[in-house]
């Protein structure tokens, strides 16, 4: 048994051996190699949950952004619809007021063409007059062979034309 207890103790003081080596592995490699790796893994977590939130507030931002330029668009919309319902409305105001003018233009023109009309009718009516009882006067003259009063005869004449102009 003896030789079974020096080579147990051989097993024994290599297992113990490989064990404090194992153990000082892993406390070097602990100090050394874990610590400075779960140290960067720690930063690059905190960068990456850096980026996801600068990330999702750039997404956030771009949102408002985009609900503020449609925001902008649509009120750009009505205010474009506005201005062109007002120079629409403008134009048919204008346009009316043309027309109405023209119109009174129109009803101008007519009603000083009929006063003219009028009057070159009642100028030519009185010339016609004049020139009927001149010669009734020259054809009454020749027809009694005197010279009759003038005046009492276009009196007498103007009377007569009067009197067929109320018979028509």
């Amino acid at each position: 048994m003896i030789l079974l207890d020096a080579g147990l103790l051989t097993i024994n003081a290599t297992l113990v051996a490989q064990l404090v080596i194992f153990l000082v592995m892993v406390a070097v490699l602990w100090r050394l190699a874990w610590g400075p790796l779960t140290s960067r893994l720690a930063a690059r977590q905190a960068r990456i949950k850096e980026g996801l939130e600068a990330a999702e507030q750039a997404r956030r931002d771009r949102e408002k952004a985009e609900q503020e330029y449609r925001a902008r668009l649509e009120e750009a919309a009505r205010e474009a619809r506005a201005m062109l319902d007002q120079a629409t409305k403008m134009g048919e105001t204008l346009r009316q007021e043309l027309q109405q003018k023209a119109k009174q233009q129109a009803d101008q023109i007519v009603a000083q063409a009929r006063g003219e009309i009028d009057s070159e009718r009642q100028k030519a009516v009185q010339e016609l007059r004049a020139q009927v009882a001149d010669l009734a006067v020259q054809a009454a003259a020749r027809i009694i062979g005197e010279n009759l009063d003038a005046r009492k005869h276009q009196q007498l004449i103007e009377k007569t034309i009067e009197e067929a102009e109320l018979r028509a």
